[in-house]
């Protein structure tokens, strides 16, 4: 004779399911190893699953399976809540940093364009700073690329937090005038 014990899966129809991890569907999983992948950080709130039968992908919060897994984490601060002053900083990085290095190259008398390091390591110091303000805001900076490569990074924030992409369009013509100059 067969006991049945209280584990969540005991407890719960067998279902099959499949999530989103990254941009790459994998599955297909019981329910307590999906559960395993939210507690272990793998997937988010805002990761989506499926099983047989369902119409769509549904975010993991909105699913009733898994949607207390989420109860006590609220979700992430919306665009509005975010200020930009750094990412704006950033949008200008690289006339500073040419600003910033030409002027090392005069108070050392060198060639202006053996400084080209400052304005990568403006940009990319700013990136990170930005991404770490997001992802103490909840989000998921997973998604939006290295922060290193910034004009990827800048276009993604901008289309997830649902924000214009002015930031975005303000690098790429710093960046040119920043060839020009």
């Amino acid at each position: 004779m067969q006991t049945q014990s209280n584990t969540p899966d005991a407890m719960e129809p067998p279902s099959t399911w499949h999530v989103e991890v990254r941009g790459e569907r994998k599955g297909p999983m019981s329910a307590s190893q999906v559960r395993g992948l939210v507690q272990s950080g793998q997937l988010t709130r805002d990761s989506l699953a499926w099983q047989p039968g369902a119409a769509d992908w549904q975010p993991l919060h909105s699913v009733p399976a898994f949607a207390q897994e989420f109860h006590a984490v609220p979700p992430p601060l919306s665009g509005k809540a975010i200020p930009n002053g750094i990412v704006w900083t950033l949008a200008f990085a690289p006339l500073i940093g040419q600003f910033i290095g030409g002027l090392f190259a005069y108070s050392v008398k060198a060639h202006p364009d053996s400084f080209w390091w400052i304005t990568l390591l403006l940009n990319i110091g700013l990136s990170l700073s930005d991404e770490k303000k997001l992802k103490a805001a909840g989000h998921d900076t997973k998604q939006m690329g290295s922060a290193w490569i910034v004009p990827v990074y800048l276009y993604k924030r901008a289309t997830i937090l649902k924000q214009p992409l002015s930031y975005f369009i303000a690098w790429c013509v710093c960046f040119v005038l920043s060839l020009v100059l």
